[in-house]
């Protein structure tokens, strides 16, 4: 599998470790999905992916989520069914790191494509909204 260069924007496949797995003792994600790349600090080689998701955001918590375009889902590569970005929590790791995935339909990636510009502008300014609050968990990985 060809390992892109991490790139903010780029939407890669990942073993993805939500908050309440960790909690509850989990080191590893139970379900590989597409994560949006939206920190890399070349420095360190740190990266940070936010999930993205089917489930709609809970009610009352519509603010931590923003709900990816249709054009934005078909230009990237992801399916047909609604797809959420989940802001509120992120995992941190070293790059490369054995928690990319394959891609489903295309094993020798784990890339599906970047954001559009104007849409990553969003998620941006939305997580340094979220991040000013202090309202972001993040679960660092090795």
């Amino acid at each position: 599998m060809k390992t892109p260069a991490p790139v903010q924007g780029l939407v890669i496949r990942y073993n993805y470790l939500w908050l309440e797995e960790a909690r509850s003792g989990l080191t590893e994600g139970v379900k590989d999905r597409p994560c949006a790349i939206v920190i890399y600090v070349s420095r360190t080689g740190r990266a940070s992916v936010v999930p993205i998701t089917h489930s709609p955001p809970d009610l009352g918590q519509e603010d931590l989520s923003l709900e990816i375009p249709e054009e934005v889902c078909a230009s990237i590569g992801l399916d047909q069914q609604t797809n959420w970005i989940r802001l509120d929590e992120m995992n941190s790791f070293d790059w490369p790191s054995e928690l990319l995935r394959p891609r489903p339909d295309k094993p020798e990636r784990c890339d599906y494509g970047m954001i559009p510009k104007e849409f990553y502008e969003q998620i941006r300014d939305h997580l340094v909204r979220l991040a000013e609050a202090r309202r972001i968990a993040r679960i660092n990985r090795t």
